[in-house]
């Protein structure tokens, strides 16, 4: 009876992302249907690749009860290490990225320090490493993530591909694995879950591990579209991130949420971001309009799922 009122929990969790994202895409088609057309579509949802991996791994952290700030900082460092173009510039990344993912988990799960606090920190660390390696935009992206990010197949982008992989992926292992049970569990309680039989030291560090190699791939993916490196491309990751994520019904305190609904999240962001720049609206504003929306999003889905 749990399980039932769990899956039905998380689908209600996501409704408030869908209804946003169709109302949305119906005003922009009221006011300006050229938004919406097939061609701008394919181009938003290619330059969104990379949040959206990223968002992916923000979600499975949050489902486990914490928070990732050094989502966006993991991405800049990628683009920088491998603007380097040298035949180990991508393992390297990817080592560096999984590091500082197992960094995160030893001082959040050892050090008790709280996920905040100690992604912060790494954040801090990690932007300084990348502008360490790459001080300026520049240098060489290796060629393979430039063909990867310029090809198309079936008129798509191949990137869409990767992001509709990795949030099937992704989707599969939170709803058909132990891990994805064991996850949900030590986000509605750690404590319970532990009593249960579940090791949350290990699907905590398992969830900042996933999400640090995300923001990898995400960064890897960001470097092969402009051919180069950019110390700073991350820097709205992880708030943009955690918005998505919101927006979509994920719990923020944990437990609860389906990887679909950050996807829309991801989407609808997009869209308001396209439809805003098209009548002109400043940045700033754009800033206070995404921060009411999503206030206005946790607040419908505290209201859907009672008890949060």
């Amino acid at each position: 009876m749990k399980t039932i009122t769990a899956i039905g929990e998380r689908r209600k969790s996501a409704l408030p992302a869908y209804v946003l994202l169709a109302l949305l895409a119906i005003t922009l088609g009221v006011t300006s249907a050229s938004i919406l057309m097939p061609t701008n579509l394919i181009n938003i949802l290619s330059q969104q690749v990379s949040l959206l991996i990223a968002t992916v791994g923000q979600t499975i952290v949050v489902m486990s009860g914490g928070l990732d700030l050094s989502v966006g900082s993991v991405v800049s460092m990628t683009a920088a290490i491998v603007s380097r173009d040298t035949v180990f510039a991508v393992p390297l990344a990817i080592l560096a990225a999984a590091a500082v993912g197992l960094v995160n988990a030893f001082g959040i799960l050892r050090l008790n320090i709280h996920p905040i606090l100690m992604t912060l920190s790494t954040m801090t660390a990690v932007q300084g490493v990348a502008l360490l390696v790459r001080p300026t935009p520049g240098g060489v992206a290796p060629r393979f993530l430039v063909w990867f990010a310029s090809t198309d197949v079936f008129g798509l982008p191949v990137s869409i591909f990767l992001a509709a992989a990795v949030l099937l992926a992704a989707a599969y292992v939170v709803k058909r694995t132990r891990y994805g049970l064991h996850l949900l569990a030590t986000g509605g309680s750690a404590r319970n879950a532990s009593l249960g039989g579940v090791n949350i030291r290990t699907t905590i560090a398992i969830a900042y591990v996933a999400s640090a190699l995300l923001a990898c791939l995400a960064g890897l993916n960001l470097a092969g579209r402009m051919g180069s490196g950019d110390p700073l491309v991350g820097e709205a990751f992880a708030i943009d991130s955690i918005a998505a994520t919101a927006l979509g019904g994920t719990q923020l305190t944990g437990g609860l949420g389906a990887v679909g609904g950050p996807a829309a999240g991801v989407l609808f962001l997009a869209l308001l971001s396209n439809g805003l720049n098209y009548i002109n609206i400043s940045t700033y504003y754009q800033m206070l309009i995404k921060g009411g929306l999503l206030i206005a999003a946790v607040c419908a889905h505290r209201r859907l799922i009672p008890g949060l």
